[in-house]
């Protein structure tokens, strides 16, 4: 079990309050506004961590690059992947992964 999965674990018998203080958290720590990509849409509408939460509702029209791979949750979390604003969350991805 790598530490996204364990993480995933770990939340999933959390509490709705519970697991939105640990969101917060996380947020906290987000690269997403440093991306070339967010923007002042995704920044009013409170979009984050679109790699837990997926992607964007709208707000990314266009890809001007990515800053996942430098993000603090994303090497804390172990993700696998990148560009969730455009692509969708990471659980989803694995999952679509095993589909292959």
């Amino acid at each position: 079990m790598d530490r996204f999965e364990a993480f995933t674990a770990e939340n999933r018998g959390r509490k709705p309050a519970d697991l939105g203080t640990e969101l917060e958290r996380l947020a906290g720590q987000c690269a997403c506004p440093d991306c070339p990509t967010y923007n002042d849409c995704s920044e009013g509408a409170g979009e984050r961590l679109y790699c837990l939460i997926g992607r964007s509702f709208g707000c990314m029209t266009e890809n001007l690059g990515c800053a996942c791979a430098g993000c603090p949750v994303h090497r804390d979390l172990d993700l696998k992947f990148t560009e969730f604003c455009s692509n969708g969350p990471e659980a989803a991805r694995r999952y679509e992964r095993t589909l292959s």
